[in-house]
């Protein structure tokens, strides 16, 4: 498949995080709105196969990768480094706040090709810090919490004894572009799934404007260094598999608690529970196909996609031992 990037430049206030697991959703719910649903059931069953329809990253800080939560440099091995630079105390502070870190640039994984060496990371850091320069910092939005009332599913309305609750909204500074990495061998199809949800907006609240954004295809992106072999696979996407036991490697795990689109009429709203691994892991090995969970939900016709997105890295130094 053609890799593709697109940037986008949100509009407004997002409920929901622009993660790629909710992506797949709600495009298929625009296919569903746009040609039926058999459509959908045919995208689904290419989805539980080994050639989806596409593959989808998160939506990342422009020109930046996820950084992966790889083991940290050892005591000794960072005194033979670092020591003959100054205050040992000092140097380790600085590794602290490096550590810290959850992104790397894209332009650092092209000069590298790929190659990963977390001890070049950090005298760059450090350099790029004395040079009061932040190569790695990323557009993060402004959060805003927001009251609401509990509506009895029943009755549309609001329960009589009230119920506040909270959520939690997150708006981005003004002029903050986000990249979203593409690979797909049917571009217009995914372009005119995307418009359609670009239009009537992502995640919850949508219909009180949140969840807008519009997006562009990025026509200098170069897809040539992403052909590269590596060690490990990096990816750029929640990535969910119904068997997590083929996979090797780094990996940030946690659970996810998802819901349905309140358009199925269900009284339960709520998924069950899954585990994932999430945008940054590193892994060696990892299956081919399966990346689609079923029973997740009464519905049965209810599913989640965790197809990642990865992109080539070979582990260097201390990493590679």
């Amino acid at each position: 498949m053609a890799l593709y990037r697109y940037h986008l430049t949100p509009l407004s206030a997002f409920a929901t995080p622009l993660r790629s697991d909710t992506l797949y959703g709600q495009l298929l719910w625009a296919a569903a709105m746009l040609h039926g649903e058999s459509r959908v059931t045919e995208m689904i069953d290419a989805f539980a196969g080994e050639e989806p329809p596409f593959v989808l990253s998160s939506a990342l800080p422009a020109g930046q990768f996820p950084l992966p939560p790889l083991p940290g440099i050892s005591r000794r091995r960072f005194k033979e480094q670092f020591a003959n630079q100054g205050n040992l105390f000092a140097s380790l502070g600085q590794y602290k706040l490096f550590r810290k870190q959850i992104f790397w640039t894209c332009d650092q994984w092209r000069q590298r090709q790929g190659c990963l060496d977390q001890e070049s990371l950090f005298i760059e850091w450090l350099a790029a810090q004395s040079d009061k320069r932040r190569t790695t910092a990323s557009p993060e939005p402004v959060s805003e919490v927001q009251p609401h009332v509990t509506i009895d599913r029943q009755t549309g309305s609001v329960l009589n004894q009230g119920g506040l609750f909270f959520t939690q909204s997150n708006w981005y500074p003004p002029g903050v572009a986000l990249d979203l990495y593409v690979e797909t061998q049917q571009v217009d199809h995914f372009e005119e799934l995307f418009h359609h949800l670009s239009a009537t907006g992502f995640g919850a609240d949508s219909s009180t404007g949140k969840g807008h954004f519009r997006f562009e295809r990025d026509s200098n992106f170069d897809a040539g260094p992403f052909a590269m072999q590596g060690s490990h696979r990096l990816s750029l996407s929640v990535c969910a598999n119904p068997d997590m036991r083929e996979f090797a490697g780094n990996w940030t795990p946690f659970v996810k608690h998802g819901r349905a689109w309140s358009g199925f009429g269900e009284r339960n709203p709520f998924k069950k529970p899954f585990f994932a691994f999430a945008e940054g892991s590193l892994f060696s090995t990892m299956p081919r196909s399966g990346y689609l969970l079923r029973n997740i939900h009464s519905d049965p016709k209810l599913v989640q996609i965790g197809w990642p997105l990865t992109i080539p890295v070979t582990l260097e130094g201390h990493h590679a031992d």
